[in-house]
């Protein structure tokens, strides 16, 4: 069955990588926002038929637009996946290299919504085949759904990446305990003997600042402050700079999907991380890794 990928306005560069090592037929999208701030979306399309009776891949990140809004990106999504749907495609497979509202999978405070089920209750009920997602923050939400999921694991392409900067004495630091698991997954991609630490976190409910200490033996050593989302910074420049205080030489910055929003690189950066780098799951310039070869892997 002949395959055709529909590249969204979220995943340009990361799409166009993914239909050149496929070598299969893609098309973009024509978006606009109406003066009553409802979303269009439209596949650059002439012939509809060409859609009819494939197999067509979706790939849109629902990470923040420029103008900051993340809903825009996941509308659009729903909008090519209703568009495809209608002209005939007979498989569908999304990828959805970030995912929005993945964090909140908890109640904290009476009221709340658990909002991720939400989401992907949604692509869900909209007969999908196929859901990849990459690093989500939460996998065990995926079990909540009926078509095939795969959350794909991007910590080997970032170690491979800061290795080939030339790190040594290597160190992964946790900015808090509740990510330990994944920072020891992500330690080993750089030798099995690899130490993990962390720092005590707190996060104020209702505020949400966050307060953090702790004095970590690194000195000399090249740190790598993991995690699997950076929104704002916060979180990330203390834990650089606690680190820095500890003694490390070198301080890089990892995320999978490096949001990077409000003034979260001078938080970063100011704290003294000599670098930051993330995927492309989010289209920006510190995304240094390209998941173009996980995904395509999956896709084959």
């Amino acid at each position: 069955m002949k395959r055709i990928l529909i590249i969204g306005p979220a995943s340009q560069i990361l799409g166009i990588k993914i239909a050149k090592q496929l070598e299969i037929d893609y098309f973009n999208t024509e978006t606009k926002t109406f003066p009553d701030g409802e979303n269009y979306l439209r596949i650059n399309i002439e012939d509809e038929s060409l859609i009819d009776g494939k197999e067509v891949i979706i790939i849109q990140s629902t990470g923040p637009s420029s103008s900051g809004n993340q809903n825009a990106r996941l509308f659009e999504l729903l909008m090519m996946i209703d568009a495809v749907k209608r002209m005939g495609a007979v498989k569908i497979i999304v990828v959805v290299p970030y995912l929005a509202y993945a964090r909140q999978d908890k109640i904290f405070r009476a009221g709340e919504c658990q909002f991720a089920n939400i989401v992907l209750t949604i692509l869900d009920s909209m007969s999908i085949d196929e859901l990849y997602v990459v690093d989500l923050h939460a996998p065990q939400v995926l079990q909540e759904i009926q078509c095939k999921t795969v959350n794909i694991d991007s910590m080997k392409l970032l170690a491979d990446y800061i290795k080939s900067l030339g790190a040594k004495d290597i160190v992964v630091v946790s900015p808090d305990k509740g990510a330990v698991e994944r920072s020891k997954a992500f330690a080993k991609h750089f030798g099995e003997n690899v130490p993990v630490d962390y720092f005590e976190k707190k996060r104020d409910v209702k505020s949400g600042d966050i307060t953090m200490s702790g004095k970590l033996s690194l000195k000399g050593k090249d740190v790598v402050v993991s995690d699997d989302i950076i929104a704002t910074g916060g979180t990330m420049a203390i834990a650089i700079k606690i680190s820095k205080e500890s003694g490390a030489n070198k301080v890089y910055a990892v995320a999978t999907h490096a949001l990077l929003l409000q003034n979260a690189k001078f938080r970063i950066l100011s704290a003294g991380a000599d670098d930051i780098i993330g995927t492309d799951s989010i289209d920006n310039e510190v995304s240094k890794v390209s998941l173009a070869d996980a995904i395509v892997d999956y896709l084959k």
